[in-house]
């Protein structure tokens, strides 16, 4: 026999039970979650001739757990408070977590599983992980020092997970491991919203207020009849020149914070600004990242505007993340979650250049890239250059970045449209030699279902459609969900 009682608001229900008038407070109240843990898989792919030669294993995915590698998958838990990825023992009611072992004097080492709880510790700690991810083209994960998680891929120890220091990757070859790994979509969900909410750049707050979620948003593409303006000229040209005389002396030490350069700073705050802000006039001051000034450090404002935003995009493992488009998707995605993107391939010679300008000139109006190049100096050295990749309808526009001696005379001029892509090139390579070249486009806004059910306190940001409290969000301030309480299971 089975009794049980229900609560209702309908006074004509039957056997309606009612809490005594000394509850309200209780009911009014929303609960605070005991801690924010996200259930994902850890998985990483392999191939034919990656240590495995049995029809029945390869190429699958294969997921990660306490004794190593399976085809099964396993379920962890990624506290992003505690940095804890564990695995739960039911027979026991314990987690397990991964550790790291690494310490200066190694170049790598095995990780080890051991007991864990899930209360808060310190991040300089070796239960505590970072998690970058690629939408779903994976990520990196690191340790609390930066140490990169990978694993091997042949040998007696197929599949067991191990950290290894940045500066060591290019000889760490023996048993073709990877660092490439992949999570649920509920993961990466929580980390586009833990970015947007570091750089307040949420919809709403509080997060399932009807009024919020009903309300006419800003359409944030590029119309296909977008024309920079002399007033959008300007403002480019002030983005452009804000950054120190100094930056633009030849051998001059650049400025950069993690992977993100100047230049690269510059062409988020266009990009953003122009999705942003394309059926308004242009801001004439302050910015969407950083408060633009000629000759001053542009990172200095931003990282005073978004500290932890500015924290995480400098702990972008750089070493690891030159070795492919991990680098420029992970920062892309700190700076502008809110959108998904796309990224062509690394493109090396000039002939397939040539093919893929081509392309973007037969893109729709209005479509817009981050380019991202490798040039080559007369002197023979090599360096990192980034900038907007603009289709109006009257062609293509590379948008000067990082110039803080140009004059508006000269910018202005650089701005012309142009159908050739042999002038298209001529362009990115200005004056060196493009070696390698990587276009990287917002093709859609990105709704973060997180951002619709979670909320942290003092969200209200910077305005409409620029919402976020600037913080982690953590389980003692989240105090709003879109059913009251928050249970974030």
């Amino acid at each position: 026999m089975y009794w049980y009682a229900y609560i209702t608001k309908k006074s004509e229900d039957k056997f309606d039970h009612t809490l005594d008038s000394s509850m309200d407070d209780w009911i009014k109240t929303v609960a605070t979650p005991g801690n924010i843990s996200i259930k994902t898989s850890i998985a990483w792919n392999s191939g034919w001739g990656d240590g495995i030669w049995n029809i029945d294993m390869a190429p699958s995915a294969y997921y990660i757990h306490s004794k190593g590698s399976s085809k099964n998958i396993t379920s962890l838990y990624y506290n992003p408070e505690s940095g804890h990825i564990a695995q739960y023992d039911p027979s026991r009611g314990l987690l397990s977590c991964m550790y790291s072992k690494m310490t200066d004097k190694y170049d790598w080492n095995w990780v080890y599983w051991g007991s864990c709880s899930d209360a808060a510790i310190k991040k300089e700690n070796p239960a505590y992980w970072n998690v970058y991810f690629v939408a779903n083209a994976g990520g990196m994960i690191t340790d609390y020092k930066g140490n990169v998680l990978r694993v091997t891929k042949e040998g007696s120890n197929w599949g067991v997970v191990y950290t290894a220091k940045p500066s060591y990757l290019e000889k760490d070859t023996t048993h073709s491991p990877t660092s490439l790994f992949k999570v649920d979509v509920d993961l990466q969900n929580w980390i586009r919203y833990t970015t947007s909410n570091l750089g307040k750049t949420d919809q709403y707050c509080p997060a399932g207020k009807k009024e919020n979620r009903i309300y006419k948003r800003i359409k944030r593409e590029l119309p296909s009849d977008f024309r920079l303006s002399a007033a959008w000229a300007q403002r480019l040209y002030n983005i452009a020149r804000s950054a120190t005389f100094q930056s633009a002396n030849p051998g001059a030490a650049p400025q950069r914070h993690g992977a993100c350069g100047v230049c690269m700073l510059h062409s988020y705050q266009m990009i953003a600004e122009l999705l942003q802000y394309h059926s308004r006039e242009p801001l004439t001051s302050g910015g969407y990242f950083f408060d633009t000034a000629s000759n001053r450090d542009p990172f200095i404002s931003f990282s005073q505007r978004y500290p932890e935003l500015d924290r995480l995009l400098t702990n972008v493992p750089l070493d690891y993340a030159n070795r492919g488009r991990v680098l420029a998707f992970a920062s892309t995605m700190i700076m502008l979650p809110q959108y998904e993107w796309t990224s062509s391939s690394p493109i090396t010679t000039r002939s397939d250049m040539l093919f893929h300008i081509r392309s973007l000139i037969n893109s729709p109006p209005g479509s817009i890239w981050l380019g991202l190049m490798r040039r080559r100096r007369t002197d023979g050295s090599t360096s990192g250059h980034a900038v907007p990749i603009l289709r109006t309808s009257q062609g293509i526009v590379v948008i000067p970045t990082n110039s803080p001696t140009i004059s508006f005379n000269d910018y202005i001029r650089s701005l012309a449209p142009t159908m050739d892509p042999n002038e298209v090139i001529n362009r990115l390579e200005a004056g060196d030699e493009m070696t390698e070249l990587i276009t990287i486009q917002p093709v859609r806004i990105y709704d973060v279902p997180f951002s619709l059910t979670v909320s942290t306190r003092d969200c209200s940001g910077d305005g409409e459609d620029r919402r976020g409290s600037g913080k982690y969000p953590t389980s003692s301030l989240i105090n709003q969900c879109s059913g009251g309480r928050c249970i974030l299971q």
